[in-house]
């Protein structure tokens, strides 16, 4: 496993994080612990999750922190130490990328702000479910444009300086809110933003709209989540198939992205220029990110011993320099604006 260092931060996190968002509701004790202990001794140490997280329980949502619950249940039986855990505070656009109505309305009575009050609730919150003192990448989910950016960074600054937070992340942002953040943190010595969580995958190459760019250029990480487009460059819905439990079945609100015909021909095309070099897609469409300028991890979640391993296989994986004009090629191409 490689490790890298997450932005200008202390941190050194693994080339491959496992996400945990699928645990804790679909995925009891018994079935996570295993895929956690497996993922941290193949050299996972940076797990993802957020307060929002139930683990996908897809017509229930009247809980939150199912998922950090779940985290905190399995770090009893770790060295605390050994482990990065990363997590999210809820924010105010959740309810218009998640479906129209305030799908979140049992969060804090719906209120997802960011400003001093509502941050600190969340932390709070999320340290008691996770059973530790402190939280080691504390992600803003989503942007808030309402709630000045000196009023978050100095909620954050009082959690650093208790010891409860050691590094502020962002999630979801775009190049100039980013731009925004660390010039507001630069002309008020607050605390800087060392990662970004956003999508990042063949089919959607967003980020290197300047977004990229901008992290190289001020050392910002990249998180890269979604490197398999919700499943679609793992082949499972070559065709237009849609199998009963996927993803895509059980969340047909991200279909009209990612289940639309344009997606699934370059998907196709991809999982059949990987099988004739006798690669695995999902492994290749993991490798890719994990080798873009600028990646320090690539976010991913499993749903079972098999798709773990092949996440860990994909850390070593090294493409054929014959193969990389081709993927490029297949994927979306870049514009910048």
């Amino acid at each position: 496993m490689d490790y890298r260092r997450l932005g200008r931060s202390g941190l050194r996190v693994s080339a491959i994080a496992l996400g945990t968002m699928t645990m804790g509701g679909a995925r009891r004790d018994a079935e996570a612990f295993p895929l956690l202990d497996r993922a941290a001794d193949g050299g996972v140490n940076l797990f993802d999750m957020s307060e929002m997280a139930d683990g996908l329980q897809a017509n229930v949502r009247r809980e939150y922190g199912v998922s950090e619950a779940l985290i905190g249940r399995w770090l009893k039986t770790r060295v605390r130490d050994s482990v990065l855990i990363a997590t999210k505070v809820c924010g105010p656009n959740d309810a218009i990328v998640l479906g129209g109505t305030n799908p979140v309305p049992h969060i804090r009575g719906g209120n997802t702000t960011l400003d001093r009050h509502h941050i600190v609730q969340a932390v709070e919150g999320s340290l008691e479910r996770l059973g530790t003192d402190y939280i080691d990448l504390y992600q803003l989910h989503w942007p808030d444009r309402i709630v000045p950016v000196g009023e978050q960074l100095e909620a954050i600054e009082r959690l650093v300086v208790a010891g409860k937070v050691r590094y502020l992340g962002v999630s979801n942002e775009t190049a100039a809110g980013l731009a925004n953040l660390l010039a507001a943190a630069e002309r008020s010595s607050l605390p800087r933003v060392v990662a970004i969580q956003n999508q990042y995958n063949l089919l959607d190459r967003t980020v290197e709209r300047g977004l990229r760019d901008l992290c190289v250029d001020q050392g910002v990480g990249l998180l890269a989540f979604s490197p398999l487009a919700m499943g679609v460059l793992s082949g499972k819905y070559a065709g237009g198939n849609v199998p009963s439990g996927s993803r895509l079945d059980r969340f047909p609100r991200y279909r009209p992205r990612w289940g639309k015909g344009t997606h699934l021909k370059i998907a196709d095309s991809f999982v059949a220029l990987c099988r004739r070099a006798g690669l695995n897609p999902a492994e290749v469409a993991l490798a890719w990110v994990r080798t873009r300028s600028g990646v320090a991890s690539v976010l991913s979640s499993v749903t079972s011993l098999a798709q773990l391993e092949s996440l860990l296989r994909s850390a070593a994986l090294a493409l054929p320099y014959d193969l990389l004009t081709p993927l490029d090629e297949l994927g979306e191409a870049p514009a910048f604006a």
